[in-house]
C-alpha cells in the first residue's frame, strides 16, 4: 500500500516527461513499476550523475517520500542538482524538501532520530481506527483528525499527533 502511494507520487512528477525522456530513464521507471526499486534507483543514479534532470527529480522524490529509504539530505542533494541546471519545477520540490528536513530536525531533537521518522510516517498514513498517543482515530481529513480521547472526541492537527507510547497526551 505504501509503495503504491510512493509510486503515485513519483508518477505525478514524471508523467508529463516520460514520453520525451531518454530510454534509460524509461527503463528505470519500468523497473520501478514492476517492483524492482533498487535496480531502478541504480539506473537513475547513473544517469542523474550524468545530468539527467528527470532522474535527479525522481531520486529526490524517492528519498523524500519512500518511508523505508527516506533521507532528506539525499533528496535535497538530488533536487539541488536539477535546480542547478535551471529546472524551475525542481526548485519548488527543493523548497518542500528543505521544509520537511526542518520539521524532521525539530522532531528528532524532541524524540530522537528513529522516533522522528516513525512519527512522520505515522502522520502521513494515519487512518480511521488507528490509535494515537491521545486516543482512537474516529475520522481523518486532509490536515485534521478526530480522536476519541478518554473524555470526549476532539479534533487535532495531524502534526500534533504521535504514535502510541511515543509521547504523553497533554490535552485531553
Amino acid at each position: 500500500m505504501i509503495r503504491r502511494i510512493v509510486i503515485i507520487s513519483l508518477l505525478t512528477i514524471t508523467c508529463s516527461a516520460v514520453y520525451g525522456a531518454d530510454t534509460e530513464f524509461k527503463d528505470g521507471l519500468s523497473l520501478y513499476l514492476k517492483g524492482e526499486v533498487e535496480k531502478a534507483v541504480e539506473i537513475w543514479k547513473i544517469i542523474g550523475e550524468k545530468g539527467d534532470v528527470q532522474a535527479q527529480k525522481q531520486l529526490g522524490q524517492y528519498y523524500l517520500a519512500d518511508h523505508e529509504y527516506r533521507d532528506y539530505q539525499k533528496a535535497i542533494d538530488w533536487y539541488s542538482k536539477a535546480v542547478s541546471q535551471g529546472d524551475r519545477e525542481a526548485a519548488g520540490y527543493l523548497k518542500n524538501a528543505e521544509a520537511q528536513l526542518a520539521k524532521w530536525k525539530k522532531l528528532a531533537n524532541e524524540l530522537g532520530q528513529q522516533a522522528a521518522y516513525e512519527t512522520i510516517t505515522f502522520r502521513e498514513h494515519i487512518l480511521e481506527g488507528d490509535d494515537t498517543h491521545c486516543g482512537f482515530v474516529i475520522e481523518v481529513k486532509s490536515k485534521v483528525v478526530l480522536v476519541q480521547t478518554s473524555k470526549n472526541p476532539r479534533w487535532y492537527k495531524k502534526n500534533d499527533l504521535y504514535p502510541p507510547a511515543t509521547k504523553q497526551c497533554s490535552s485531553q
